[in-house]
C-alpha cells in the first residue's frame, strides 16, 4: 500500500501543477504515463502498465542467472524479480544504485521490477501530441518503443513494458 501511495503522490503533484496552470484533470488530457530515465534517455510508460514505483528493496541474489537479473525481493508476500534495465539494455547507468527506483510491472503474464535510473513523475499528454514515429532502430529501446509524444519542444518516447515482457531474452534469464 505504501508504494501505491508513491504513485498517488505523483498523481496529486501533477494535478496541483495542472490546476495552477488553470487546467482541470481528466478534461484536457487523453494519456498519462510515468516518466523515467535510463542512461541519457527519457522515456514514458503508460500508467496502466506500471503498477507501482518503489525504492530498491532488499533482495536475494540468485545463482546461475544473467547478471542483469539482480535477484528476488519479497514485496508484501510476493516474490518480485528485479531487473537492472540499463544493464539488460547495455546502456550505462548515470545514477548511484542507492538512488535508483523500481517500476513494478504486474500484468497477466509478468510480475517484475524494472530498476531504472530515475522516476521523474507523471506526465499528461493530449491525443494531438502523439506521433507514431519510432525511436532510432539502432537504439536499445527500439524493440519496446511505441511512438512518441511531443510536448514543450521535448520528445517523450513511449516505453511499453508489455513488449519487454514478450522478449524471450528477458523472460529466460537462466545462464
Amino acid at each position: 500500500m505504501a508504494s501505491k501511495g508513491f504513485i498517488e503522490l505523483l498523481r496529486l503533484a501533477d494535478l496541483a501543477k495542472a490546476r495552477s496552470r488553470g487546467l482541470q484533470s481528466g478534461k484536457d488530457y487523453d494519456w498519462r504515463g510515468v516518466v523515467f530515465e535510463v542512461g541519457d534517455q527519457r522515456l514514458v510508460a503508460p500508467m496502466g502498465e506500471v503498477f507501482e514505483v518503489l525504492s530498491i528493496p532488499e533482495y536475494t541474489h540468485i545463482p546461475m542467472v544473467e547478471p542483469w537479473l539482480l535477484g528476488i525481493a519479497n514485496i508484501r508476500g510476493r516474490l518480485l524479480p528485479l531487473t537492472d534495465l540499463p544493464q539488460f539494455l547495455n546502456v550505462p547507468s548515470r545514477q548511484k544504485k542507492s538512488l535508483r527506483k523500481v517500476l513494478v510491472i504486474d500484468n497477466s503474464t509478468v510480475f517484475s521490477g524494472l530498476v531504472v535510473d530515475k522516476v521523474l513523475g507523471i506526465e499528461q499528454f493530449t491525443h494531438g501530441q502523439y506521433r507514431a514515429e519510432a525511436i532510432d532502430s539502432d537504439s536499445p529501446f527500439a524493440p519496446y518503443n511505441h511512438g512518441k509524444f511531443v510536448k514543450d519542444q521535448q520528445e517523450w518516447f513511449v516505453f511499453m513494458p508489455s513488449l519487454l515482457a514478450k522478449d524471450g531474452r528477458y523472460i529466460d534469464a537462466a545462464i
